[in-house]
């Protein structure tokens, strides 16, 4: 039932792929990020001093321009406070000594110039994915707290994960195909994107590129690389995470495919040089040789195209010359974002959110953090 549902929506979609991506400008478009509405509210970023468990961090967004970021307050010993700027985007705050930071956590003026902050291992997605692979997880300044902390993830068989709760999901290996030869336009002269298509942006050595969703809908994977650096976009639209892996492992660079595999809904990828399959929310591979390893990950930042095109016109924005014949201004399951129904069993329902309500986790030690976009408004 779980598995011919999916099949159902690729085998209906298809169909409409002949549809040339540049014969579609005006085709309607699912709202993707109408979960929490606001008005009255400025762009003003919200800066948020926190700990959580014995580590300061600071998390910052602004739920107009719908990013939020997080990193360790901690730098050469020194542990800083921040607070609001008054300076425009790619800044977003400043610290107690003057200095300013941008979205990537670099210091753009002041004493600390061109430091930077170390970033949390922190996702964007939905809810129902947080809740489901770290049961019990924290809400930010919700009295509601969940006493239920799940079981720890025994594997069985082969699998660090339990075997009899992985679900095919219907397209067999390869059948979602990655990129690994992605195409780029420049930001400011790129008109095939919505305002509010979100993109996952990624900075190397201060060169930027952005990868949008409407491409990871129906991709799941890109190969890429920055300057020296080789890494991999992985992005479920499932649980609607996405995350950067490095793919230099042990040495040696790899690329990633997707599995056609799902664990709790969420998409896991093998790795090309050795076969193994990884867990994205895991955040390890599951299965196979490389049995264990966590991969270094390199931070995204996600927000709304307006705001990235904004933030940095002349970056590099990933286009839909895939070399695949994809609707890409159409989304690949129809209703699946505005809906609370789930396509895959997940293995905990954690109800004190709405399942797919946007959330930023903050994971440490295997522990989330859950804050919100209605944490980063502040009123006219």
């Amino acid at each position: 039932m779980w598995i011919d549902k999916r099949i159902l929506i690729f085998a209906l979609l298809i169909v409409v792929v002949s549809c040339s991506t540049n014969e579609i400008e005006n085709f309607p478009k699912d709202d993707e990020t109408a979960v929490l509405e606001f008005t009255g509210i400025t762009d003003k970023v919200v800066v948020l001093n926190d700990t959580f468990g014995e580590t300061e961090i600071v998390v910052a967004g602004n739920a107009i321009d719908l990013f939020i970021v997080s990193f360790k307050r901690k730098l050469n010993q020194d542990v800083l406070q921040f607070r609001q700027t008054d300076s425009s985007l790619p800044i977003i705050m400043e610290d107690n000594e003057g200095n300013e930071w941008d979205i990537f956590g670099k210091c753009v003026s002041g004493a600390r110039k061109d430091q930077q902050l170390e970033s949390i291992h922190s996702v964007m997605g939905y809810w129902f994915s947080i809740g489901t692979f770290f049961p019990g997880a924290e809400i930010y300044l919700n009295n509601d707290k969940s006493d239920f902390l799940g079981e720890v993830i025994r594997g069985t068989g082969d699998w660090l994960i339990p075997h009899k709760e992985i679900f095919s999901g219907g397209v067999g290996k390869d059948g979602i195909p990655a990129i690994s030869n992605p195409q780029f336009s420049t930001s400011n002269t790129y008109h095939l994107l919505f305002d509010d298509d979100l993109v996952l942006g990624i900075q190397v050595d201060n060169l930027l590129k952005a990868y949008p969703h409407p491409v990871l809908d129906w991709h799941e994977i890109v190969n890429d690389e920055l300057s020296d650096t080789k890494y991999s976009i992985v992005y479920c639209p499932l649980t609607g995470t996405g995350t950067a892996w490095n793919r230099e492992i042990n040495g040696t660079v790899t690329s990633f495919g997707v599995s056609g595999f799902l664990y709790n809904s969420n998409i896991l990828p093998y790795d090309r040089l050795t076969g193994s399959n990884w867990s994205q929310l895991v955040d390890r591979a599951v299965e196979g040789n490389l049995q264990g390893k966590v991969p270094e990950k390199i931070m995204l930042v996600e927000t709304k195209w307006e705001t990235w095109k904004k933030m940095y016109p002349h970056s590099e924005v990933q286009n839909f010359n895939t070399g695949y014949n994809r609707s890409y201004k159409m989304y690949p399951y129809g209703t699946y974002r505005r809906k609370e129904e789930l396509l895959f069993p997940v293995k905990y329902n954690d109800e004190r959110l709405p399942s797919k309500e946007r959330v930023h986790a903050v994971i440490i030690e295997e522990r989330a953090r859950v804050y919100r976009f209605s944490d980063f408004y502040t009123e006219k």
